[in-house]
């Protein structure tokens, strides 16, 4: 059975007791993980429980992470342009749009007949 090799802790055996009150025989089971600790500074895979880890009793073996780099010729290559050229727009004043819309409301617009 798994037992933590730094608190000792192991499964234990109880009584299941329902609402009616029948009994049955059960476990609990603690959190066992096998993990790669350092043990008198060497890595050594051991079994502990979760309690164990998050309290610090442990101390994990880090594994470097491998970083695969791209090779230069796949990158693309970005042009940033030194110079962004803007078309010019026309810029109509707030009275020449006033005076055109007065000119368009005097005239009547006609709505279509009705056809019974």
């Amino acid at each position: 059975m798994a037992k933590c090799d730094y608190c000792g802790k192991e499964v234990k055996f109880g009584i299941k007791v329902s609402h009616s009150h029948r009994r049955s025989n059960r476990t609990w089971k603690p959190n066992i993980m096998r993990v790669k600790a350092i043990v008198n500074g060497t890595p050594k895979t051991v079994y502990v429980c979760s309690r164990c880890l998050r309290s610090g009793k442990v101390e994990r073996v880090i594994r470097p992470i491998k970083i695969k780099e791209a090779p230069e010729a796949a990158a693309p290559e970005i042009v940033v342009p030194d110079t962004v050229e803007i078309e010019e727009t026309e810029v109509v004043e707030a009275e020449a749009v006033e005076e055109a819309v007065e000119e368009t409301a005097g005239e009547a617009v006609e709505a279509p007949a009705d056809e019974d």
